[in-house]
């Protein structure tokens, strides 16, 4: 298996983050501003985007470490 380097690694982390605020705010910025979402669908995309979100931050996070033990 083909090891990344520090730049590329810093780079898929980027990726990883960006994800994470896509997810942030599709699910959870968005269902504020529409108004034809239920309160249970509101509370739905709340829910699942905040995991997504969160899920991807900290893949982000891990792939930063992984960068940092490289340098």
């Amino acid at each position: 298996m083909h090891k990344l380097s520090s730049t590329q690694l810093n780079r898929v982390s980027e990726i990883t983050g960006n994800i994470s605020v896509a997810w942030f705010s599709g699910g959870i910025i968005t269902p504020l501003i529409a108004r034809s979402v239920s309160l249970i669908e509101f509370l739905f995309y709340f829910i699942v985007s905040l995991f997504m979100s969160g899920a991807f931050f900290v893949v982000s996070l891990e792939i930063i470490k992984k960068q940092k033990k490289y340098d």
